[in-house]
């Protein structure tokens, strides 16, 4: 009994002398954890006010939160006396990274191409981008994935990795677009007055860029009409209008003036005869010439 009250006695000194360091590492653990959050929201707070950093906001946000407090784990575990540990986690770090890889081969991936997209920064948020058959704008980077929300207002989530291997057309970069549509007039309409009617149009139309010029050009020959192609620029970032309301008055524009000028729009009809329901009479004889 004195040997078990003995050991008790040793064991209870032992955690006496251990307190004060478990109580700084403690303390020291919540001091790096509410400083990693706070240093987390400053970034984020920085990153908000520009708005070509605002894509990466959440991705810059979370990593250096995770950095501090993995770095207060560290030095906790250090004031306990468990430098050994310290040492051989930061030692072991590359083969758990290995080992991790392997197992979360995906995960790696995304977080890789995450990082190498917020240091290329081949977008920002609002950028119209397309991405393999995928067309949106881009709203957020994530550690994991970039957030797309498609034009009929879909949210999709693509990954990082395939993002980053991928072509990516980010059709706002520097706020200039060339959007294009074809219309068909008769032949008996001479070109050069459509060509000239249809530019002049377009070019007062407002938001659309006099430099470069609005232009038409003839796209093909049809069998009823003449295919002209009208060819126009806007700059996303200054135009009060996007792309869809500005293309979209731009084409009422030049239907209204072609209309006052008389010209003809074209008008493919075909004509079905249904041969199954004509009435066929016999006429006896006839086939032999009476």
């Amino acid at each position: 009994m004195e040997f078990i009250l003995e050991s008790l006695r040793a064991d209870w000194q032992s955690f006496l002398s251990f307190s004060p360091r478990l109580i700084y590492a403690i303390v020291l653990l919540l001091i790096f954890w509410f400083v990693g959050s706070a240093a987390g929201k400053v970034i984020g707070r920085v990153l908000r006010a520009s708005e070509k950093t605002r894509t990466t906001m959440g991705f810059v946000q979370r990593l250096v939160t995770w950095v501090i407090r993995f770095a207060g784990v560290l030095l906790a575990l250090g004031v306990m006396g468990f430098q050994g540990v310290a040492a051989s986690v930061l030692a072991t770090g590359g083969i758990l990274a290995i080992v991790l890889g392997f197992a979360f081969k995906e995960i790696g991936e995304n977080l890789l191409a995450g990082i190498f997209l917020v240091f290329s920064r081949p977008f920002e948020m609002g950028d119209l981008i397309k991405t393999g058959d995928l067309t949106g704008t881009v709203k957020a980077l994530d550690i994991r994935s970039v957030h797309i929300r498609t034009a009929d207002a879909c949210d999709v989530y693509v990954p990082n990795a395939q993002i980053f291997k991928q072509e990516l057309y980010n059709y706002t970069r520097d706020g200039l677009r060339r959007p294009d549509f074809t219309i068909g007039i008769a032949y008996h309409d001479k070109p050069e007055q459509v060509v000239a009617l249809l530019e002049g149009t377009v070019r007062r139309v407002p938001d659309v860029l006099p430099d470069p010029q609005a232009f038409v050009s003839i796209n093909s020959f049809a069998d009823s009409h003449i295919e002209y192609q009208v060819f126009f620029y806007l700059d996303t970032d200054s135009s009060k209008r996007d792309f869809v309301t500005l293309k979209n008055d731009v084409m009422i524009n030049c239907w209204r003036a072609l209309n006052e000028a008389g010209m003809t729009f074209s008008t493919d009809v075909t004509t079905a005869l249904d041969v199954n329901s004509v009435p066929v009479f016999y006429i006896e004889g006839l086939d032999k010439g009476t």
